[in-house]
């Protein structure tokens, strides 16, 4: 048997949605198991040649942590990651894998875990349910926690443009780290407003984004961490696009308009333009 985990790219945050909103991506990675060959690890794509192949990947640890969670052996077989989700880059490269993992073990032990079964232990894995939630259910997904999430299809005309940085990498850890423990309550009344003003843009008025894809909470910080990031984030900002930090970065989620010239990335980045993806994981069988 032969099964094979696809799964979406997702932005998190999305500005001043911390740690609630997500977005999936139409950059999609495949982790193909195959209960019929002598287990072994292998990847090829994006971080071949450093993600392990002795069973400690993240992949394997989900699919193990899914069957110890249901009294089960972890199934033995082959694993294979095409990868084309940069690493550490902010594209939720780890919550793919977590979720590529947990639906894999859902389907080869027959668990019948439903998505938000899926999203729940894909958070306790990776740590937080934003990335994983629109990895699990595709589209735009607010998230409060790995049980209670919701899920919408945004404006079709949105028009996501990824700034990737080739050589920038900042660990979800590193960020996190570099958050202050409180925050001003002005700030968190303004993330509260702008994160709301975010949903209805992403919705049903891409023109708001502008406006409201503004954040007091941790871009600022983040943004310190690699400051050649923070000179690209300004000239997006200032070409009249709206733009964000995609999850902790290093990478930036900018939404192009016909009205306004994309500024072209400076040396070292590339952008990846790429639809908003509708649905989730994808298992199939072959």
């Amino acid at each position: 048997m032969r099964l094979t985990a696809t799964v979406p790219a997702t932005a998190a945050n999305l500005g001043p949605g911390f740690d609630c909103f997500g977005l999936a991506l139409d950059l999609c990675n495949e982790v193909a198991f195959d209960a019929d060959v002598e287990p072994n690890v292998t990847w090829e794509g994006e971080g071949a040649g450093e993600l392990p192949t002795d069973g400690s990947d993240l992949v394997s640890r989900a699919i193990a942590a899914t069957a110890a969670r249901f009294g089960r052996e972890a199934p033995a077989g082959a694993i294979h990651g095409v990868n084309r989700i940069p690493l550490e880059r902010g594209l939720g490269s780890s919550a793919a894998a977590a979720v590529a993992g947990v639906s894999l073990a859902n389907a080869v032990l027959r668990l019948g875990l439903e998505a938000t079964g899926v999203l729940e232990l894909a958070s306790e894995i990776e740590g937080h349910p934003d990335n994983a939630a629109a990895a699990v259910f595709g589209g735009f997904t607010m998230v409060v926690d790995g049980a209670t999430v919701a899920r919408f299809d945004p404006d079709p005309d949105l028009r996501p443009a990824l700034f990737v940085p080739a050589d920038a990498r900042v660990s979800t850890e590193e960020a996190r780290r570099a958050l202050p423990a409180t925050v001003p309550h002005a700030d968190a009344a303004s993330n509260a407003g702008h994160a709301a003003l975010t949903a209805v843009a992403l919705l049903h008025e891409p023109g708001l984004l502008v406006r409201a894809m503004r954040d007091r909470l941790h871009e600022d910080v983040r943004l310190s961490l690699v400051p050649a990031v923070r000179e690209v984030f300004d000239g997006i900002r200032e070409a009249g696009l709206a733009a964000c930090v995609s999850g902790s970065g290093p990478s930036l989620l900018a939404f192009e308009r016909d009205d306004v010239v994309t500024p072209e990335p400076a040396e070292g980045w590339r952008i990846v333009r790429v639809p908003v993806r509708a649905e989730g994981v994808d298992i199939r069988e072959g």
